[in-house]
């Protein structure tokens, strides 16, 4: 199916982004706080580099600028997002909508983050059905990375994660399982809300979970939470499915 674009037009069920706070009026102070970190370490790194004259290694040479690029890629995702959150907000996200395997992009975004941030935690994964979804690959992708890094940071160490992919009703369903301390009753909704954090030392803007649900809305989906059987929190994430 040829790919188009839509844009995300403001309907009810998204009058609570609309009446919050502006993002711009938050801008500044999350830049400042957020980018503090990767810039120092930046400016650190790149004035060892260039005081490069025989005393650091060729390894600790290479190590420095992998650091200022590690912590560039840090800073860049972190402005990255915070655009989108604003296009999120401002209802005015644009999306290439084509035809997409969800369990396929499911199982890429899981190898994608393995090693950067799964590596302490176990990973189920259960297809039910590999439904074939309309959705701006990108976008989608996006949600999921951001559901399963919400997932390892509200786990503890070596705690397992569930992902199972099927189909619910005339939807496409993500279901993203933590063992963690869970979402308290009546904070279902705030955990959505922009730069809410939950009780968690990981780095962050708090802004994952209000850019995938504004994503999954714009696709006429939606992403939700639920406390799970025992301990830990769920999150379903719907899409389209292709007609």
């Amino acid at each position: 199916m040829d790919s188009h674009e839509s844009s995300y037009d403001a309907s009810p069920d998204q009058a609570d982004f609309a009446a919050a706070p502006s993002l711009l009026e938050d801008f500044g102070a999350v830049i400042a706080h957020e980018l503090a970190t990767p810039l120092a370490i930046i400016d650190m790194a790149a004035q060892t580099a260039l005081r490069h004259d025989g005393a650091t290694s060729d390894v600790e040479h290479r190590e420095l600028l992998e650091m200022i690029a590690r912590n560039t890629k840090l800073a860049q995702m972190l402005v990255h997002r915070l655009a989108l959150a604003r296009d999120v907000e401002a209802h005015t996200v644009e999306l290439d909508v084509s035809s997409v395997e969800l369990a396929l992009l499911v199982q890429e975004s899981i190898g994608d983050l393995r090693p950067v941030i799964m590596s302490g935690h176990p990973v189920t994964v259960t297809i039910d059905s590999s439904p074939i979804i309309m959705a701006d690959p990108t976008a989608a992708r996006e949600i999921v990375f951001n559901l399963l890094s919400n997932a390892c940071k509200y786990s503890d160490d070596g705690a397992a994660i569930d992902i199972m992919v099927g189909v619910r009703g005339d939807m496409a369903e993500v279901v993203v399982r933590n063992h963690g301390s869970g979402v308290t009753p009546g904070n279902t909704d705030a955990i959505f809300e922009k730069f809410r954090r939950g009780a968690t030392t990981a780095p962050g803007a708090g802004l994952g979970l209000f850019i995938s649900r504004g994503l999954a809305r714009a696709h006429g989906g939606d992403v939700t939470v639920e406390a799970a059987d025992r301990v830990g929190s769920e999150f379903h994430l719907t899409l389209p499915l292709d007609a």
